[in-house]
């Protein structure tokens, strides 16, 4: 920075000096291209604010500066841009300040094709008692795991016919993101437990293994249940959906 300052005031000589008018087009060059990588003026900046962007809008919007990427890289170290992973960043805020975007919006751009699920969705939908340390996900693609500045991303691979039933579109700050229903998310991380064949065992695994709310569970809508352990074709899910389907029966017959 000090070399800008010199070069501005070699420019100021120069305004008085015409015999240093080729010295001082030799240092403006020079003297633009420290202020475009060193110096940050936010309000300057026509990156977006409150959502994530990738790496080519940020070029685009950078594209005055006359070394864009350079520019992008002096941003993520000095904060002003948060780099999420390559190619996907967001706007820098203060430690006094909200995250600008949540971090399930981040989920579905990370890695995808990918849904909220697992203890995240059932934390959301109240089932679980727990705070949720990571983004828990469910994609058809491969396993995942993912440390990022704005926390952790896990996703766990399942099949594809089984895959777009049971989520829906949720809207927060910061954009969209898919969001397994309560049903499929319990289903999801029932589908974990290879060992879990047995409807009379179902209880005492969602009471005291996964602390799952029963009363809650006991309001899931069993058609919803039925067509996912159809196309889980898992011993686990379908275990859960035999004693889903008797308990309910219990609770209607007086």
């Amino acid at each position: 920075m000090s070399g800008c300052i010199v070069s501005c005031s070699v420019v100021c000589i120069a305004l008085a000096s015409p015999l240093l008018w080729p010295i001082m087009r030799l240092c403006l060059p020079l003297c633009r291209l420290k202020f475009d990588i060193v110096v940050i003026n936010d309000r300057n900046l026509r990156l977006p604010r409150g959502q994530p962007f990738d790496y080519q809008l940020a070029i685009d919007r950078l594209r005055d500066f006359s070394a864009p990427r350079d520019k992008l890289r002096n941003l993520c170290d000095h904060g002003s841009v948060v780099r999420v992973k390559k190619g996907l960043y967001l706007r820098g805020w203060e430690q006094d300040e909200e995250m600008p975007v949540e971090p399930v919006v981040l989920a579905g751009l990370i890695y995808g094709p990918s849904y909220v699920s697992l203890e995240t969705a059932l934390a959301y939908h109240g089932l679980i008692p727990e705070r949720v340390v990571e983004i828990t996900c469910v994609t058809s693609k491969r396993a995942k795991v993912f440390e990022t500045p704005v926390g952790r991303f896990r996703y766990v691979p399942v099949k594809e016919q089984v895959y777009s039933v049971g989520i829906r579109l949720e809207q927060a700050k910061g954009g969209h993101w898919l969001l397994a229903e309560p049903e499929k998310a319990l289903c999801d991380r029932i589908a974990l437990i290879r060992d879990l064949t047995a409807a009379r065992d179902i209880a005492e695994v969602l009471a005291e293994d996964l602390r799952i709310d029963l009363d809650e569970v006991l309001k899931f809508r069993l058609p919803v249940v039925d067509e996912i352990a159809t196309l889980y074709r898992r011993k686990s899910v379908t275990a859960f959906q035999r004693w889903l389907a008797k308990a309910q029966k219990k609770i209607k017959t007086p």
